[in-house]
Formats: structure tokens, C-alpha cells, sequence
């Protein structure tokens, strides 16, 4: 693989990292330190993503937040993946209708991004723009329709106390619901704060590596493999697949926020409604009378229309 441009790349780590931190503004110091800049190339930078309108800069405080430009490329990026825009219209519908709080979250090689969330915001979960580690016991909508090599990557980071056999065995199980279901982990905690933290220092070895070992500590019991049917249930997450046209998981519809445990049946009843809105997306996407599984320009050179 070619290295990237060191400057396109520093750029993009910039967005990235305001966009996971959309309501404040940063400055020239505060983003050399959290990214590790060179504050000459810094300042470069942050004047020509300005100029173009990809930042602007407050006169008071001197600091830089996300520019209007990125509104019209993010408008273009979605009438380039409609599964991915219909899917988010979905997340409002279905945190009304349930009065839960939804997540769509996308897959980005091997770590996770939150695109949008709806709700009534009981519960804190991932800042939009965040992204995480996609290693073991997160991800299973979306290696449980995936090819043998996939899984196999994926097992390949779990942490040494989660069995494969027993990821391999949740796999299954999420393929036979159709949706996914998680339970609250007494590591959780300690992980969203390291993910949290990474956030705020997206490039530290350190905070990634941290972040990981965490993830993997909330081990195999995170996963509602077996559950005894006459007991509530703590759960995390609800979460369904969306597919793309060659079968593979584009995105991921969610519930959380759930107050109270629960039993089977009103499990079962949630994941049946993501399902439900998952399909809605897909069939809305493909437009009236066409099938579900349309191209939507994933991984193409162009948008497909």
C-alpha cells in the first residue's frame, strides 16, 4: 500500500478527531498536542482548511470548529450510499416508537464508527464520529455474515481469556435471531472511559492499547449466548444488520438505554422491532418495486444511482 501524504493524513486526523467532539472548539495548541503536530505544520493547515471552509475560527478565543463545507460533502456522501441515509432516518422512527435510545453504527476495517443517534438520551453511549476497536466481544452483527478469513482476523484479537469456540458459537447465535443481543458487563465501565479517552487522544499508543485490553476484558459473558427463560436480563444492546448488495453487513441498527431488566419475550420482541426497521431501510433505499439487495456505491469508484 502506497503511505499517504503526510499532510492529507494530519488533515484528516484532524476532522476526525474535532468530529468526534462536534460542540467545542479546539485550539492550535490544544490540537498539537492532542495529535501530536508540528505546530508550524499545524498552523499551515488549519489556515488552508479554513480558507476552503472546512474549519472555521472563532475571533474570540482563537479556536477552530467544523467548517459548512463538510455539510455539503456530507450530503453528497450519503446521496452516495442511500442504505446508509435511509438507515439513518430509521433510528428517529424507531426511538420513537419504542421510546428507546437508537445508534446506526458503520464498520470501518477493523474498528467501528458511530454515524447518528436518536433518543431520549437516558443513557450517555458513543459520541457521533467516535470510533472504537472492533476486536472481541464488539462486533458480532458484523462477523457473523462475514467470510471465514473475517472471523478469523477477528477472533485473532480477542484477548486471551475469551474462548473462540465461544465467540464462534455467538456468531451462530446472532445468525439464527437475526439480531444481536449483549449484556451489561461489570468491566464496561472502565472501557468507556478508556474509549473515551482515546478520543480525546486519538493518535497515544498508549490510550488505544488501553482502550483494546479493556474491550477485551468485558469477555464472552458480555454476549447473550444461553439465557435462562424464567430470569431477567441486564442488557446492554439490541443491534440488527443492514446488507449491502453483495451480502455484506453495511451498517448496524441499535437499542439501548434500557432502564430495568428483562425477560426473554420482551427481548426478543426489541430485536424483532431493529429487524423490522433494518428491513424498512433497505426496502426504502431500493425505492418502489425494486429488491432490497440494490447497489448503493459501497466500495465502488462512484455513486451508483
Amino acid at each position: 500500500m502506497a503511505r499517504p501524504a503526510l499532510a492529507a493524513s494530519r488533515a484528516i486526523d484532524i476532522l476526525n478527531f474535532m468530529a468526534a467532539s462536534p460542540l467545542r472548539g479546539y485550539s492550535l495548541t490544544e490540537l498539537v498536542r492532542h495529535l501530536d503536530l508540528n505546530p508550524a505544520s499545524c498552523h499551515a493547515l488549519l489556515g488552508a482548511m479554513t480558507r476552503d471552509g472546512y474549519l472555521v475560527r472563532a475571533q474570540r478565543g482563537r479556536t477552530y470548529r467544523l467548517g459548512p463545507a463538510l455539510i455539503a460533502i456530507g450530503h453528497a456522501a450519503l446521496q452516495c450510499h442511500p442504505v446508509v441515509a435511509a438507515a439513518r432516518d430509521q433510528i428517529a422512527r424507531m426511538s420513537a416508537e419504542l421510546d428507546l435510545d437508537s445508534l446506526l453504527t458503520a464498520r470501518l476495517d477493523d474498528r467501528l464508527i458511530a454515524l447518528a443517534s436518536e433518543g431520549p438520551g437516558r443513557m450517555p453511549g458513543l459520541r457521533i464520529g467516535q470510533r472504537v476497536p472492533l476486536i472481541p466481544p464488539l462486533g458480532t452483527p458484523f462477523l457473523a455474515w462475514a467470510d471465514k478469513q473475517e472471523v478469523d482476523n477477528w477472533l485473532g484479537r480477542a484477548a486471551g481469556s475469551i474462548e473462540p469456540d465461544r465467540l464462534r458459537q455467538s456468531l451462530a447465535m446472532v445468525r439464527q435471531r437475526g439480531y444481536a443481543v449483549t449484556r451489561r458487563s461489570p468491566q464496561q465501565g472502565a472501557a468507556s472511559l478508556a474509549v473515551l479517552g482515546m478520543a480525546e487522544e486519538p493518535l497515544a499508543d498508549d490510550r488505544q492499547q488501553r482502550a483494546a485490553e479493556l474491550i477485551g476484558q468485558m469477555g464472552e459473558d458480555y454476549l447473550m449466548i444461553e439465557a435462562q427463560a424464567d430470569r431477567v436480563h441486564q442488557v446492554d444492546l439490541i443491534s440488527a444488520p443492514i446488507f449491502g448488495p453483495d451480502g455484506a453487513v453495511l451498517c448496524t441498527l441499535s437499542l439501548f438505554g434500557f432502564d430495568r431488566p428483562m425477560s426473554l419475550s420482551r427481548i426478543a420482541a426489541l430485536g424483532e422491532a431493529v429487524g423490522r426497521h433494518c428491513r424498512a431501510a433497505m426496502e426504502n433505499a431500493a425505492g418502489p418495486g425494486k429488491p432490497t439487495e440494490m447497489n448503493d456505491g459501497v466500495g465502488e469508484a462512484e455513486c451508483v444511482r
